[in-house]
């Protein structure tokens, strides 16, 4: 086995949706990537935003795709907020997720009726003004929120589509709240990731296609960061970015030539 130096990352927290696949395809050479990652002995975990699915629907996602990952590697936002529940001692929530993730929370009290947080996630065409209205209503009551992730929009092979985020910002703005963010670039979100590492941050490096959740993270925790040019990217961000990523790469399959 290779020695690992000072200046070597022991892990790699790696995005998926954007950086790994794109579109429902495999981003070009991402497979090998993540081989070869796997070959040099580096620890591993993958991060997503995406919440209308557990750990193990993802799992069976990538492995579909044609990824060698495990389910324990996974780390998304649903995961992140079953965590910060189950730490909360008043934690009655309205949820405005799909059916199948709500089932994930199945420990959490439900209440609609007078909760502690309305979370919301993925709900899709779930989210009309009726469901809407009535999460502004609980919130003006005393509720707080919980927002699984703050992405504006996501891509499929149909094309672009509205992400929970946008409906987020409208109950904040509604409200006057300001949502608590369970995934990326949330705190709470790379720490968790980080602890099941066993290392420090400066040990890790990030990599995305999404400079306000990836990098932003990355660089609110002190870890070095690979912004990729594929998925969410725009050139326009490296103008006046956010926030700085260490390198920059074409696509993941350059990391092979960076590590």
């Amino acid at each position: 086995m290779q020695e690992i130096s000072p200046t070597r990352p022991k892990a790699f927290l790696i995005d998926m949706d954007g950086t790994l696949y794109f579109r429902g395809e495999p981003c070009p050479g991402a497979i090998e990537t993540v081989n070869y990652l796997r070959q040099e002995k580096y620890q591993l975990r993958f991060l997503t935003n995406t919440t209308a699915k557990t750990p193990k629907m993802l799992h069976d996602q990538m492995q579909a795709l044609g990824f060698d990952i495990y389910e324990d590697e996974i780390f998304n936002a649903t995961y992140a907020c079953l965590e910060y529940l189950r730490s909360q001692p008043k934690n009655r929530c309205h949820f405005m997720v799909d059916d199948a993730v709500k089932a994930f929370f199945k420990e959490i009290p439900v209440d609609d009726e007078a909760p502690d947080f309305v979370v919301v996630g993925d709900y899709g065409e779930g989210f009309d003004f009726h469901a809407l209205n009535h999460a502004f209503r609980l919130l003006m009551d005393g509720a707080e929120l919980i927002a699984l992730q703050k992405n504006l929009y996501w891509f499929s092979a149909e094309g672009m589509f509205l992400d929970c985020g946008a409906f987020v910002t409208l109950l904040e703005a509604a409200a006057d709240k300001t949502a608590t963010v369970m995934g990326k670039p949330s705190e709470t979100f790379f720490k968790i990731a980080i602890e099941s590492l066993q290392l420090s941050p400066s040990e890790a490096v990030v990599i995305g296609d999404d400079i306000t959740s990836d990098i932003v993270g990355a660089q609110t925790m002190g870890m070095r960061s690979i912004l990729v040019k594929t998925g969410k990217f725009k050139p326009s961000q490296l103008e006046n970015p956010v926030a700085k990523p260490t390198w920059v790469l074409e696509g993941v399959s350059r990391l092979t030539q960076l590590f």
